[in-house]
Parts: C-alpha cells; structure tokens; sequence
C-alpha cells in the first residue's frame, strides 16, 4: 500500500490557495454527511426499543406470587345435598349449608374445628346430624389417601373417633348412605357396613376376601384409579340406601412395580432405602379382573348377588367404566373391550341370585380410532330413557359427539306394553348436531324437558358455553338454547354445577378474565347470588404488568388449522423491529387442548412478564373438542403426526412472527408434553436450541397397559410393535446431538416411573449425547414439594440456552441486526 501512496503527486494533496476552495463540492459532502447522519438516526430510531416505562405501568410479576397462588381464584368449593341445599365453607372457612330458596346460610361446623384437625375431607350425614372428617391425611396415588375419621356431632359440637375401640384406623375410604347416618367404610380392602353411627355402634363386615395388592373390594386398584374410574372408590349407594352396588378388583396376575423411598436425611437411623411395591400393569402385560356385586343391605346375611356381564363380554378381557343405580333393582353398566374399540352400556336387572345386562347401546369403533371410556349416560327421572355423548357425521367434517337420546326397556307386567318398550330399547335419537363438539352432559331437568350441556362453538373451539336442548318428549323438541353467549367476552369458558332435580345451579366464569360464580336458577336463567367475584385476584392482576394474549390459526398438513396462542411481553409492540425468545409448551397427548378461554396464571405468564419471553402453545392433529377426525389422525401412531404439527407450526412461527427471535427458540413439557419436547428435538435439528422434559414417557411399552393400548392397540409382532418401535425416543437417541436438553423427575412417580428417563439416559449416554438431569428424591409425579426449585431449575436453564448472562434477570430484547 506505501507503494500507491508514493506515486500521488503531492500537488494534487495540498491547496495552492485557501481563496480557491471548491464551494460546491464542500456542499455536496455536507449534505451526504448530512444524508447520512439523518439514516443512522432513523435506523437508531427503528431498531431501538423506546424507553417502556410508559407503557408497562405496574411491577412485572414475580415468580414466588405464581408460586404461592396469589394468582389463583377461588371456584365452587361445594356439594349439592338436596335439590335446592348445597354444603360448602364459607368465607371464613366454616362448613355452611346454603339454602337456594331463601339465599340463607346456616353454619354447621366452624372454622376452629377445620383448623385444629388438619381436616383434609369432610361430608354431612343425609339426617344432617353429624359430619364426617378424613384427618392425618396420607396420600397413595392421584385420588387415593388413607386416612383416620372422626365425627362431628352438630348439636353440641363434640368430636369422636369413628371407630372408638381402634380411633388410630386408617382407612382407605369412608363414606355416608342415602339414608340417617348409614355408613360404609374400607380397610385393608374389605367393606365395612354400619346401620347408623353411634359409639357404640360396631361396624358388620360386607365382604372378608380382601388383600391389599391382591383383592380389592370397594376401591379400585392402580390403573382403574388413573385411567378408568378417576375416583377413590368403587361404591354405589341405591337412591333408597338398602343396596350397594361394588366392584371387586383381583390384581393377584398383575406385575408388581418398586418405587424406592430414601427418606429424611435428618434422620441419622435411615440408612438404607425401603420400597414401595404396587401393581402395575404395563402395555400388553396382565391386567386385573374385576366382577361387580350388590349386597341387600335390609337381609341379615348381607347377601351378595353378582351383576353378570353380556355374553359377548364373558370369555374376553374387559373394562367396566361406569355404573349407576337406575332404580331400586335397576342398574346400568357401560362395559368396554381392552382393545378399548367396542363398547356397550347394558341395563341390567335382578333375577334370582344374578343381574342380568341387556345389549342396550352397543358402539363399535371400526379400526378407526378408539371410543371414550369417560361418556357416562344421564338418565331422565321415570328412566325410560337417557342421554348420552356419541359420535354423529357432519359430511366430509367427519364426526362430532353431540348429545343422543337413548330409549331403555322397563320392568312391567304388561305384557304389551312390555313388547312395545323392548322394541324401542336402544333406539337413538339425536337432539344436536352440527361442526362442534359437546364436551359434557351435566343435567336433564324432568318438567321443562331439557338436557343442560357444555359445548365448544362451531367458530371456537376454545369456548366452553352452556346451552340447553329439549328432549323428544317437549312440544317442540331438538330447540337449543345457550345461556351463556351474552355474559361477554370476558366470560366465554364455564362449567355448570347442577342441583339433583336441575332446579337450581352453580355458574361457574374460567375465562378469559379474572372467575366469578353465581347461583342461578333454571327458571329463566336467572341469577339469584353471586357467590363470588374474586375480587382479591381481579386486584393483583390489575397491579401487575401482565403478558399480552394472541391468538390465531396456522394451516397444517390434512387441510386442519392449527391453533395457536402466545403471551408475549407486556412491552412489545410489532411496529418495532425487536426480537423475543420463544419458548413453547407443549403437551400433545390425545384429546388435549392448550389452547383454550380458560383463565390461567402460571410459569409462563412469569416468563412473558418478568423475562421478555414469548410463550406458546399449539394445538395440532390428535388434539381435542374439534371433532373425531382431527383427534383420530395419530391413532396407532404415537409421536409423528402431533410432533410434525409441533415442528412445523414453530417453524412459521419464528420465520414468518417479526417480533420473535428465530435464533433462540426452546420446547419444554410435562408428562406426555415431555415424550412431545424429545421426540420434537430427536426428529428435526432446525428448530429448537433446547429442550426441557419433566416426568417423560420415553417409551409406550413402559406405560400403562389401559392408556398405551388405547391409542397403540397391543405391542405383538401381529398387531403393531412397529408402531412402538417408531414412538420409542430411546431409539432416537444419538439425533439429540447438537440440542441442550434438560431431564427432570421424581424418584416416587408412580405414574411415570423414573425408569422413563433412566432408560433414555442410558441410550443417550450410549450415542455420547450430552444432557442435564435433575432427579427430586421421593418426588411424585406432580413434584408438589419442590414447585418452586423445579421452575427456577428450568429458568436457569433457558437463561443458559437463549445467553442471558448469569446474574442478569432478563435479556433485552434484541433486534435481527444486534444478533448476528
């Protein structure tokens, strides 16, 4: 270069004369300097994010008040005990039985007692005398607790153990009859039956077979509490209190799964860890049996006289999914095959020594998909018919569940009538139809002829609105009504608590604003009280710098939309050209939905506020309450189609969304959301830095038999082992290479066992993948004890991923330029 400089004529370099400036070319650089100077202004202007103190007008949300559920509203804590009475704690937390005819409350129990007992449950007894609380509460599984009872004397308020000769008992499960103060209660899985209590009353044994793990009478075992039942217990009362209806459950060719337990580190004398040991059945394994029993209560034997099951269901391997009293010697079981894509709800009645069931609604599946164990039927009052969700064709739409009226056969002597009922037993009628689907049948209201149900909207799945329909029998039938389309758009998510007769019921607001509840009447719709507005919670929203909510549609392969919904951080605005982290939430299991009206604060909502993140959720093929075809799209096919979606839509989402930084991007879930987060980095390396996957299913065979079977069909060389082959993500393992990935679980998950995450350890340790892994001792599946340590976990690790330096709170946002 001194080379060129060297053949300049320095002539050229130095003015001869200062008089003999060049004027115009002096003008012309001013006006390019000053050209420019006004670009980088602008560009400064554009790409700099203004000052956000004007627009973000309150403290951004902390995580310890997500944590301790200041954001957390208050929902209808209460039982209907009659049809215009129900019992719930007041304000002040005393139990107080609420009175719809005169809006009057009446104390029962007060607070102090709640306080003094560390009561966990409490119900009253139908003559309202005494009430029954569960205390030392001592959790088994999801619904399930042991637990030692006492009970309340209401009149002089006097506490007694309900077994006074052994008060340290702890039972399985206790509960009141429809009569007095009959009651029932089990203890190392036998039933226990007392007339009326008293102190001096001794409990009669209902049955003597029980073994815990082995026969279970009364309560159900691991997989019917989780999967099927959803419930505590297997009791059903008769509505007059002189039969009970109970399932006994033989787990004795079950496999047995141990759950280790290591204990307090305080304690100098635990040196070694003990066990817990329960069954378990896994996907194409053993599962339990189960026979169904009455037992005559008014007979001095206790006699017991077996509910036989439909011929076609005898020989094969069966689930029962629901039972129910339709009168005094009338009952209705829905039975369903274990390949879970036949199905029958039976009426069943008393002959001699057995129950016969009728074939009353058979439903079968046809390889396409699988049938909805949780459809339970409704029954009108005289029980000549009930109502029910099934699957109805909409054209090209395929099918959506809408509410069926269903005829049943009836006990008579008339032989005539007898033959015109037996042939309308079965027959269906539908009272809805259209693009929707109904998510759940809640009443049926015997003078008004109405079925009270919730529905998403044809436009919205993310709705939940109230509507009444009239049945075939009204005037004027198939007349729907909704109730709750004009409370405004504050309030498009609801859930409905109705009285026994549908005279009266509780409206419960989810969403999208802050809940309220109120007591209505199905009289007109009319309010009566509003029981509560949850103003404290409306208060600290309003104080708080909360995320800004959009939601839209992506197309996705197959012709479906994709919902989609984002919190995005209180001070964005798209005018700017400013780039936030995206972190996506996924879970999608089968018949999910992310997306949805109902209000929430949660982990998220933090890292929108306080961490500038944008925080999303997707809803793709298999999600639910958007017909049957859009949910049936992954049947047999675990982890393709919803992970396709996943990966896709967060494709169009960093690429074509300004406001969202492609460069930084993560996924995390919880449970099948975790399965979702490693099958989405295994099966494509462009989308996602990082992953975060808490208590995942890493292999289906590893899961439960009733849920992995559901939607795999059984793991055999004839049936669909590839299928299993496919979903394994230990079989992916070495495709993690290059992605930062985060595995968390608890030691004691009896749902998801840690085998899950050890398993993939194993695989992505043999493909030399690195990892981080965060195992919580003596952790269930919910890792209730360690909320707060879990979620700062995962905050650390995501500050890590997007390079937020350590000790900084959040990154600045950042724009496309400051990035690369």
């Amino acid at each position: 270069m001194a080379d060129n400089y060297a053949s300049y004529d320095e002539e050229d370099l130095v003015s001869e004369d200062p008089d003999q400036r060049n004027w115009k070319g002096i003008g012309i650089a001013l006006l390019v300097i000053a050209t420019v100077c006004s670009l980088i202004i602008t560009a400064i202007v554009l790409l700099t994010p203004e000052d956000l103190g004007p627009r973000i007008r309150h403290p951004l949300m902390e995580l310890d008040d997500v944590m301790d559920g200041v954001f957390v509203p208050r929902l209808f804590n209460g039982t209907w005990i009659s049809d215009h009475e129900f019992l719930f704690r007041d304000s002040d937390g005393a139990a107080t039985i609420y009175n719809a005819k005169t809006l009057r409350r009446t104390v029962v129990m007060p607070n102090t007692t709640f306080r003094q007992m560390n009561v966990h449950q409490y119900s009253i007894s139908p003559d309202r005398k005494y009430i029954l609380l569960a205390i030392d509460y001592k959790k088994m599984y999801r619904h399930s607790f042991l637990a030692k009872y006492r009970i309340f004397n209401i009149s002089n308020e006097h506490v007694v153990p309900l077994l006074h000769d052994d008060s340290n008992a702890m039972l399985q499960f206790a509960q009141w009859g429809r009569g007095g103060s009959q009651l029932v209660f089990v203890r190392d899985s036998n039933m226990f039956y007392m007339p009326q209590f008293s102190a001096l009353t001794k409990p009669r044994p209902l049955t003597t077979n029980g073994e815990n793990d082995v026969i279970l009478n009364g309560v159900p075992d691991w997989v019917y509490e989780e999967e099927i039942l959803q419930s505590n217990n297997a009791i059903w009362w008769s509505d007059d209190g002189t039969k009970i209806a109970y399932a006994c459950f033989n787990d004795s060719a079950v496999d047995f799964i141990n759950l280790p337990k290591y204990g307090d580190y305080h304690d100098v004398t635990n040196l070694y860890p003990q066990f817990r040991r329960f069954r378990y059945p896994k996907a194409g394994r053993n599962n339990p049996t189960v026979k169904l029993w009455v037992i005559d209560l008014t007979r001095m034997d206790y006699a017991k006289t077996e509910i036989v099951p439909p011929d076609d269901y005898k020989e094969k391997e069966f689930y029962f999914t629901s039972l129910q009293w339709v009168s005094h010697n009338r009952i209705a079981v829905t039975w369903l095959k274990r390949f879970q894509n036949s199905s029958l709800v039976s009426i069943c009645d008393a002959a001699g020594l057995t129950y016969f069931c009728d074939n009353n609604l058979p439903r079968e599946s046809h390889g396409s998909g699988w049938i909805d164990m949780q459809d339970k039927p409704v029954f009108g009052e005289d029980k000549r018919f009930y109502f029910i969700r099934l699957p109805l064709a909409d054209g090209k739409a395929g099918y959506f569940r809408h509410v069926a009226m269903i005829n049943t056969s009836v006990s008579t002597t008339n032989e005539d009538l007898k033959r015109d009922l037996q042939n309308l037993n079965g027959r269906k009628t539908f009272l809805t139809h259209g693009q929707f689907d109904v998510t759940k049948i809640l009443a049926h209201h015997k003078d008004t002829n109405k079925v009270y149900y919730l529905t998403t909207l044809p436009s919205n799945p993310s709705q939940r609105h109230l509507f009444s329909v009239t049945d075939m029998n009204s005037d004027m039938p198939r007349t729907e009504e909704c109730l709750t389309c004009d409370l405004g758009d504050d309030c498009t998510y609801h859930n409905a608590i109705f009285s026994p007769g549908a005279k009266y019921y509780i409206l419960e607001c989810l969403g999208p604003g802050v809940p309220w509840i109120d007591l209505r009447t199905t009289d007109n719709n009319t309010r009566l009280d509003l029981l509560d507005s949850n103003d404290n919670v409306r208060c600290k929203i309003e104080s708080t710098a909360m995320p800004q909510l959009r939601t839209f549609n992506v197309p996705i392969e197959g012709g479906y939309n994709a919902n989609v919904r984002l919190l995005l951080p209180p001070g964005l605005r798209d005018e700017e050209m400013v780039k936030y982290p995206m972190v996506i939430n996924v879970y999608g299991g089968p018949g999910s939905q992310m997306v949805t009206d109902k209000f929430s604060v949660h982990w998220g909502s933090y890292l929108a506020s306080r961490k500038n993140f944008v925080y999303s959720w997707i809803d793709g093929r298999g999600s639910g309450n958007q017909g049957d075809k859009r949910l049936h799209e992954i049947y047999r096919k675990l982890g393709s189609t919803e992970i396709e979606d996943q990966l896709n839509v967060a494709s169009y989402l960093k690429n074509e969304i300004p406001f969202i930084d492609r460069y930084r991007t993560a996924i995390w879930g919880w449970s099948y959301g975790g399965y979702s987060t490693i099958m989405a980095l295994a099966t494509d390396s462009q989308v996602f830095n990082c992953g975060i996957a808490v208590a995942p299913v890493t292999s289906w065979l590893y899961y439960d038999s009733v849920y992995s079977e559901r939607y795999m069909q059984m793991p055999w060389a004839t049936d669909n082992y590839i299928g299993y082959e496919k979903a394994d993500v230990t079989k992916k393992a070495a495709n993690i290479k290059d992605k930062k990935l985060l595995l968390i679980h608890g030691t004691a998950d009896d749902n998801v066992h840690t085998q899950q995450s050890l398993m993939l350890m194993k695989a992505i340790t043999d493909a030399g993948v690195m990892y981080h892994a965060q195992v919580y001792p003596d952790e269930s599946h919910s890792l209730s004890n360690v909320k707060s340590h879990l979620y700062r976990t995962m905050e650390s690790f995501l500050d890590n991923c997007f390079g937020i330096p350590e000790g900084e709170e959040r990154l600045p946002p950042q724009t496309e330029e400051k990035k690369r």
